[in-house]
């Protein structure tokens, strides 16, 4: 069913959503439109495992992409104005 697979998309966006780390990770992503994993540890004092955890989240519900240069993985938001949808969804 279309609509099924519609609702799975919707739970797995909002379960990523679901984690304040993450929502500062979409945050940070919406000030600046690259960071690498190593710029996720600095920022939010986070070790290499936690932050790669919470990316491959964002990643699978499809909120970021990645693009691997060299050995450096880079996110950014898939939809910019992302982080303004789902503040309207708290208003």
């Amino acid at each position: 069913l279309p609509q099924e697979e519609a609702i799975q998309r919707i739970a797995s966006v909002t379960k990523a959503f679901s984690d304040p780390i993450r929502l500062k990770m979409v945050y940070l992503l919406s000030k600046q439109s690259d960071l690498c994993t190593c710029e996720f540890e600095e920022l939010l004092d986070l070790s290499q495992s936690k932050v790669s955890y919470h990316l491959k989240i964002l990643l699978d519900a499809g909120v970021i992409d990645r693009e691997i240069h060299g050995s450096w993985s880079h996110y950014s938001l898939r939809n910019p104005k992302i982080l303004e949808q789902v503040h309207a969804l708290s208003q």
